[in-house]
C-alpha cells in the first residue's frame, strides 16, 4: 500500500530510489517523519471519532427517535437500543455512527457536518481539524473485498461506483474475508508516500455479508436511485447516499441467519421494484 522498497535496507546502503546517496541521508528521515505523523493521524482519528459519538449521545431524544425508527425500519422499539449490539451484530454502535455521519438533523447538517461549520473548534486539537472537513460526506455504503493483506489491511472496491480503495486497518482486516461485501463508514485518515490516494479506516463497527449478497445489494440499491432519477434525472449514487444511506441496513435485515437464500434475495428486490416504480411506470 505504501511504496516498496526492500525491508532489509540497512541505514548505509544505497537508498532505493536511485539517488545514490546512503539511506539514511535520503529517504530515511522522510520516511521516520511519515511514520511518527501517520501515528499521530491514528490517535487524532479515535479521539475525533470519539467526540463524534459523544454528541451522538446527548443529541435530541426527538431526532434520536425518528432516525431509530428509519433505521431499523420500525423493526424495534427505540428503548431496545441497548439490546442492539447483541441481537444485530453491534447494532447499536453501527446505528449510533449512521445517526452522526448520515441523519440530516432539523438544521439540514449531520452532526458531522454541524461540528465541522462550527465556529468554535476549540476543543479540537490541530489534527482532529485536519481530518474533520474530509468526513463530512463520509456516509454508509458496501463494499467487496478484492484483496486481503496480511496483518495490513484489504484493497475494497466501492460496490456503486466500482472504486478502488484501500483499508489500511490492519485490526480490521483480520475479519474480513475474500470477496465478503461489508457495508459501514470509511473514513480517509493518512496518505501513504509516494501517493495522492488516502488510507482509510473504519469509523465504528461495519456489517459483514457473504459474497452471494453483492449483485442482489447493487441492484436493490439500483432500483431506489432510478426511482430518485424519475423525480430529478440527473441524481446520482452520491445523492442517494446522502439522502436513503439506510436502505443498506433494511437489506442487512431481510438477510436469512441460518444459510443463503438466493431465491429469497430476488424476491425482495423484486418486490421493491414494483413498490418504488410499478406507480411510476
Amino acid at each position: 500500500m505504501s511504496r516498496t522498497r526492500s525491508p532489509k535496507l540497512g541505514r548505509n546502503d544505497p537508498c532505493y530510489c536511485g539517488s545514490g546517496r546512503k539511506y539514511k541521508d535520503c529517504h530515511l528521515r522522510q520516511e521516520e517523519e511519515w511514520r511518527s505523523q501517520q501515528l499521530r493521524l491514528r490517535e487524532a482519528q479515535d479521539s475525533l471519532l470519539q467526540r463524534i459519538l459523544a454528541m451522538a449521545q446527548t443529541a435530541e431524544p426527538a431526532d434520536l427517535r425518528a432516525a431509530f425508527a428509519r433505521y431499523w425500519q420500525e423493526r424495534y422499539q427505540f428503548e431496545q437500543l441497548a439490546e442492539l449490539n447483541e441481537r444485530e451484530g453491534y447494532g447499536a454502535d453501527r446505528f449510533m455512527v449512521w445517526f452522526a455521519f448520515d441523519y440530516v438533523q432539523s438544521d439540514g447538517q449531520t452532526l458531522v457536518a454541524r461540528l465541522a461549520a462550527g465556529a468554535d473548534q476549540s476543543n479540537l486539537n490541530p489534527l482532529e481539524r485536519q481530518l474533520l472537513p474530509q468526513w463530512v460526506n463520509v456516509r454508509l455504503r458496501p463494499y467487496r473485498v478484492e484483496r486481503l493483506h496480511p496483518n495490513a489491511g484489504a484493497d475494497l472496491r466501492d460496490l456503486l461506483t466500482d472504486e478502488t480503495l484501500t483499508l489500511a486497518d490492519s485490526h480490521a482486516s483480520l475479519r474480513l474475508e475474500l470477496g465478503e461485501v461489508m457495508i459501514g463508514h470509511l473514513v480517509p485518515v493518512d496518505t501513504p508516500l509516494g501517493s495522492s490516494r488516502p488510507n482509510y479506516y473504519l469509523a465504528g463497527p461495519a456489517a459483514h455479508l457473504t459474497p452471494d449478497t453483492a449483485e442482489p445489494l447493487k441492484a436493490f440499491a439500483g432500483v431506489y436511485l432510478e426511482a430518485m432519477q424519475r423525480e430529478r434525472p440527473t441524481a446520482t449514487w452520491s445523492d442517494l447516499l446522502a439522502e436513503r444511506s439506510e436502505i443498506f441496513s433494511h437489506f442487512i435485515l431481510i438477510l436469512p441467519t441460518d444459510k443463503p437464500d438466493p431465491e429469497r434475495l430476488e424476491r425482495f428486490v423484486a418486490e421493491t421494484r414494483q413498490r418504488l416504480l410499478s406507480s411510476a411506470a
